[in-house]
This record gives C-alpha cells, sequence and structure tokens, in this order.
C-alpha cells in the first residue's frame, strides 16, 4: 500500500526534498574529503618541516661535536671539554626529536645508532680530559659519531618525500572518486525522481483519463483516485459529477424516446392524409389546394426524417458496442445508390463510383449509414443534371472513401463545424426535404468508433467533398465510445 501525505502540496515537496537528499550528502562528503585533505596537507608540511629540521641538527651536531673531540685530544683545554658537553646535550634532544617523527623501523634503527659512539664519547670526557691512551678510541668514536649522524639524517629526509608522496596519493584518490561518487549521487537522484514523478503522476494519468472518458460519454465506470487527500476528495467530485451526467442522459433519452412516440402517431396520420390528398383519393382539388397539400406532405417528410435522425443519434451515443466482422465495401456502396435512385432519377443527377477495396474489417450497419448520410448530403447540394462521385481506394493499412458533389462547396470557416450536430451550412440545399444537421454528426461518430477519421478535402473550393479513411484491420481495436471532434486525425 502506498501512503500519501494529505496534500499534492505536500508530496511535490516531499520529492523535491528527497530528490535532493543525494546531491547534498555528495556536497557534504566532497567537503568533508576536502577539509581531510587540507587537515593532511598541514600536517605533512609540519613534519617535513620537522624532518628536515632533525637532518639538519643531526648533521651540524655531529660534524661540530667531531671537531671539538679532536681540539680537546690536541690541545686538552679544559673550556673545549665544557663546549662538546654542551654540544653533545643538544645531539641527544635532536635524537629524540627525530625519534618523535613518523620512521619506519631501518630510520629508527639509524637514528639510535648515533647514541653509541656519543655515549662512549661522553663516558670518556665525563671525567675531564682523557688519557693519552684513550685519545685514539675517541677520534674514531666521534668520526663514527658523524658517520652515523649523516647515514641517518639522510634516512630522515625520506619523511619528506613519503609524506608528499601519501600527500599526492591521497589527493589522485580523491579525485578519482569523487566523479564516481558524484554520479552514484545523481543517478540516484534521477531514480527518486522518477519514481516520485510516477507516484504523482499516476492519479494526475488517472484524473485526465477520467475527465476523456466522461467527455466521450462513457459514464458506467465508477471514478476512484489514490493519492493525496485533496486529489481524493477530486475524484469523489468527479465521480459525483459522472453519476449527475449518466442521469441527465438516461433523462435525455427517455424524453426523446417518449417525445418521439407521442409525435409519431400524429405525425402519421397527418402523413397518410396528405398522401391521400395528393393522390387525389378523395376527390379532385384545385391547383392552390393542391400545392398546399404538397407543403404538408413535404414538411411531414421532413419532421419524419428528423424524428428518425434523432432516434438514430441518441442510440449511438447509448454506447452500443460495434459488430466488428468482414465486410465488402462495392456492394454496400452500390446499395446505398439504389435506396436514392429515385430521387436522383427525379433531378437527373447521375453517379460516377470506382471502387477498388473489396473488404475491410467494420460494423456493416455502421458503414452503411456512413455511406447512406454521405451520399444523402451530396445528392441534396447537387444542382439538376449534376453528378455525384464516389471513390474508394487502398492507401496503405487504410481504406479511404470520397464522396464528392458539384454542389457549391464547404467555406473554411464550416470545415469543422459541418460535424457538429444540429448545424446546417449556409449554402442552401435543392432538394426538398430540408436535412436534421444530425447526418455528418452521425458520421463523424461511426468513423471515430471504427478508430477512423473524416473530414473535408479542399474546403472552400467548389464542389464538396468529403474523405473518410478506415483501418482495413480491427485486430487490434479497443471497443470506444463517441470521441470528441478533435479526436478526428487528419491524414
Amino acid at each position: 500500500m502506498v501512503y500519501y501525505p494529505r496534500s499534492l502540496t505536500n508530496v511535490i515537496l516531499a520529492c523535491f526534498v528527497l530528490s535532493a537528499v543525494p546531491l547534498v550528502v555528495a556536497l557534504a562528503e566532497l567537503a568533508l574529503g576536502l577539509d581531510s585533505l587540507a587537515k593532511r596537507s598541514q600536517l605533512s608540511v609540519r613534519e617535513a618541516e620537522a624532518a628536515s629540521t632533525a637532518s639538519r641538527e643531526l648533521r651540524d651536531l655531529s660534524g661540530k661535536i667531531e671537531r671539538r673531540v679532536r681540539q680537546s685530544i690536541v690541545l686538552e683545554d679544559p673550556e673545549l671539554i665544557d663546549g662538546y658537553k654542551k654540544l653533545d646535550a643538544q645531539l641527544e634532544q635532536a635524537v629524540v626529536r627525530a625519534q618523535s617523527l613518523p620512521l619506519t623501523d631501518e630510520e629508527r634503527a639509524a637514528v639510535k645508532m648515533i647514541n653509541v659512539p656519543r655515549r662512549v664519547l661522553s663516558n670518556a670526557f665525563s671525567s675531564g680530559i682523557p688519557k693519552l691512551e684513550d685519545r685514539a678510541r675517541l677520534a674514531d668514536a666521534a668520526a663514527e659519531l658523524a658517520d652515523n649522524a649523516a647515514q641517518a639524517a639522510t634516512l630522515v629526509t625520506r619523511v619528506t618525500e613519503r609524506e608528499v608522496i601519501e600527500l599526492r596519493t591521497m589527493a589522485a584518490k580523491t579525485r578519482e572518486n569523487w566523479p564516481w561518487f558524484l554520479g552514484v549521487a545523481a543517478l540516484t537522484a534521477l531514480l527518486l525522481a522518477v519514481g516520485f514523478s510516477i507516484l504523482i503522476a499516476r492519479p494526475l494519468r488517472n484524473i485526465d483519463r477520467s475527465i476523456r472518458k466522461l467527455g466521450r460519454g462513457e459514464f458506467a465506470d465508477s471514478i476512484t483516485i489514490k493519492g493525496p487527500r485533496d486529489l481524493r476528495s477530486l475524484g469523489e467530485r468527479l465521480d459525483w459529477l459522472r453519476r449527475r451526467l449518466l442521469e441527465l442522459e438516461t433523462h435525455q433519452t427517455r424524453f426523446l424516446r417518449h417525445v418521439s412516440h407521442e409525435l409519431k402517431t400524429p405525425l402519421t396520420a397527418v402523413r397518410e392524409g396528405s398522401e391521400l390528398l395528393n393522390d387525389r383519393i378523395v376527390g379532385e382539388m384545385s391547383r392552390a389546394q393542391f400545392d398546399v397539400v404538397r407543403i404538408i406532405r413535404d414538411n411531414t417528410l421532413s419532421l419524419q426524417r428528423l424524428i428518425e435522425d434523432l432516434l438514430s443519434y441518441q442510440q449511438h451515443k447509448s454506447a452500443a458496442p460495434l459488430r466488428l466482422e468482414k465486410v465488402e465495401l462495392t456492394p454496400i456502396v452500390e446499395r446505398v445508390v439504389r435506396e436514392h435512385r429515385l430521387e436522383m432519377l427525379s433531378r437527373a443527377i447521375t453517379t460516377d463510383i470506382k471502387s477498388n477495396v473489396h473488404s475491410l474489417q467494420a460494423d456493416r450497419e455502421q458503414l452503411r449509414i456512413v455511406l447512406d448520410n454521405l451520399v444523402s448530403n451530396a445528392i441534396k447540394y447537387t444542382a439538376r443534371g449534376g453528378k455525384v462521385r464516389i471513390l474508394t481506394a487502398l492507401d496503405g493499412d487504410m481504406v479511404q472513401i470520397d464522396v464528392e458533389d458539384d454542389g457549391p462547396g464547404i467555406s473554411l470557416e464550416d470545415q469543422e463545424r459541418v460535424f457538429d450536430s444540429f448545424y446546417r451550412g449556409e449554402a442552401s440545399t435543392n432538394g426538398k426535404i430540408k436535412g436534421s444537421g444530425l447526418g455528418l454528426a452521425i458520421v463523424r461518430e461511426y468513423v471515430l468508433a471504427h478508430q477512423g477519421s473524416v473530414y473535408v478535402v479542399e474546403p472552400g473550393k467548389p464542389g464538396g467533398r468529403f474523405r473518410v479513411r478506415l483501418p482495413v484491420d480491427q485486430s487490434g481495436f479497443v471497443e470506444r465510445t463517441p470521441a470528441d471532434v478533435g479526436d478526428s486525425v487528419v491524414a
């Protein structure tokens, strides 16, 4: 179970903070590394300085002692012996300071070797001027002291070299490790950011999906949004809206059915009466009376067509599932043309059919209605003696159907609005029965339900031309209800 804070603002704030943590840790680690390197540099400088001083003291003091010992042996001057003792005390302290340095075992042993000849000389001069027989031995001890001190001083200088090497190694290691550490921190921050984005985007996508479903008229599924409390509250309001829209749609459907039923009975009586009068079964009529009867008859036909279109449109808006099957396109085109033959004969309208498509997957009845409405619309706007052209062709994995007339055409302003419900174009029709304004709206709904598109070709020019594009294969079909006009894709 995913835990969400109370509000989306808190979620976003938490995402920013947690995503920044790895980078902050990386910067802190860099600061600590640089601080450690700086402290180590200071220590190395102090130790190098101490090693250099110790090496210099060992060389200088041992050389002075050697000279003072030789002078004391030759001159036998008590003041020279006192000077030697002071130098010996200084050398003893220098040896102690040298031993406090970070020396290796070899270097520490070399420093200790200074004390061997130093003790010999110290013992010999402790009682005054040495005896004559000891003077040669003391001279050798003084020379040994100088040699041991020189060797120890040389080894002590290695401390400086080691400190420099260690400092360089530490700096190189820091330089090598830092990019990796920064990369891991950046990758961790990126993964956290992506994870939090998904966490935030999931409820937002659900809200977007729910709103789109409401816009498409899909009210069957309840809306449940998981996430922060404010988004859950928004989901509850959307579900309330869904229930309200479903209730309104139910009332609308019930109202249309009731009104249509109530209108059909008197309309049928009026139509039958007008037909009887028009056929002169009840007796002869004057010319004026005959014109009135014809007006009544035409308007009853127009009203009947409007009621049928309303029922057909509402039936489709109720989201009945498509019945997909393999459909032969040419027979449907020929059937639609035959159904309009009488109307075309009365106005001397001819047809030009060029069908190069054999079959496709579609709902047979809806495909017939699409073609019927397009052909009916073309006939309305075609002048007497004109021609209606129906062209079908295969364009890749899409079937393309063009229905063209010789009418005034469709303006640029009307190329989208002609598909709106109850919209009639500015150009007047040549038919006796006015359209309901639902034919092209039904065409659009049915085409979109098949994951296709319908649009006007070359608007603003004489002659209306509608193009329908439908997939040949609906194997990957996802059942849809009518979508928004904006979902139509213009090829």
